[in-house]
Order: structure tokens, then sequence, then C-alpha cells
């Protein structure tokens, strides 16, 4: 397969739903994660690198 220079680089932006209880108290934060892959010849697509992006806030759960 001949990958382009240009396209052996690519991002995704994910949201994730994270939830914890305690003491029958819980809470459920949404944040971005920014995933960076590459792509090495003759392995395929890898991770290259994970990144915290933020929270949301201020959003309905519903």
């Amino acid at each position: 397969m001949n990958i382009s220079h240009r396209r052996r680089r690519q991002s995704f932006f994910n949201e994730f739903k994270l939830s914890t209880e305690y003491n029958n108290v819980s809470n459920t934060e949404t944040v971005i994660v920014k995933t960076s892959l590459i792509y090495v010849k003759d392995q395929g697509w890898k991770i290259d690198d994970v990144e915290y992006v933020g929270e949301l806030t201020g959003r309905s759960t519903s």
C-alpha cells in the first residue's frame, strides 16, 4: 500500500463520559481527548500521542 507523506499522520478528537460514585453521591464529567496516529511502514497505523484536551462544562446530561 502506498501512503502519501501528507496522510502518514491523522488526529481524532473523542468525547468520553467519566463517572464516579462514592457514598451514594455520583458525578459524571465529559472530557475531550485528542488521539494522534502515525502510519508505520509494514506495521500499519499506530498510536503516536494521546492528549487530554479538557472538560465540557455546562452541558445537559439528559
